[in-house]
């Protein structure tokens, strides 16, 4: 039997984060002030229904697999699919974007849509991409087993972060697919 493996969209690194950028990146005044709307941290602030929302996912997943291969892919994709506590988005001069979240290895790499490695606190090792499309921060991820994405979504109201995560693979008979609502701290 063979363990299902995902990127989740959002790696942790392991190991020692990327270097930094040699020299800062231009950066536009819009890209600026979404880096200023984006900045600081987010706790999670979502329902009940929610947290049901992220066991559904799994389950619609793995409909199709075999009765002894769901418990494995079912704990490994809920382990992926850990709802965090909290956010924290940090924008530095050089281009990058630094995501930390309480248990998790900060996540630090360039905001231009340029692949970096990063190791998961899984172990899984994925390339990950990340910057804004059209006002929204993108992260995108892929290893061997699959791709993930998390796109993270600031209201209107600046305060309140939607968070909507996708894992895929050709091993699953659906993606994992769901959103969680976190407010600004």
């Amino acid at each position: 039997m063979t363990a299902l493996v995902l990127a989740g969209g959002c790696a942790h690194p392991e190991a020692a984060p990327p270097p930094r950028a040699k020299a800062p990146a231009p950066v536009s005044s819009a890209q600026a002030e979404l880096q200023r709307r984006y900045a600081g941290t987010y706790v999670y602030a979502g329902s009940d229904a929610e947290r049901r929302a992220v066991s559904a996912a799994v389950e619609r997943s793995i409909a199709s697999l075999s009765f002894l291969a769901k418990p494995i892919a079912r704990q490994s994709l809920k382990q992926r699919a850990e709802i965090r506590d909290s956010y924290t988005l940090v924008f530095d001069a050089l281009g990058n974007l630094e995501l930390s979240s309480p248990g998790f290895p900060v996540e630090l790499g360039p905001l231009d849509g340029s692949a970096f490695p990063l190791e998961t606190k899984y172990g899984d090792q994925s390339q990950i991409s990340q910057s804004f499309v059209e006002g929204v921060l993108v992260q995108k991820g892929h290893t061997d087993d699959g791709s993930g994405r998390t796109e993270f979504r600031l209201e209107d109201d600046g305060a309140t972060l939607l968070v909507h995560r996708v894992m895929e693979s050709g091993q699953l008979s659906a993606p994992v697919d769901f959103t969680l609502t976190y407010r600004r701290q």
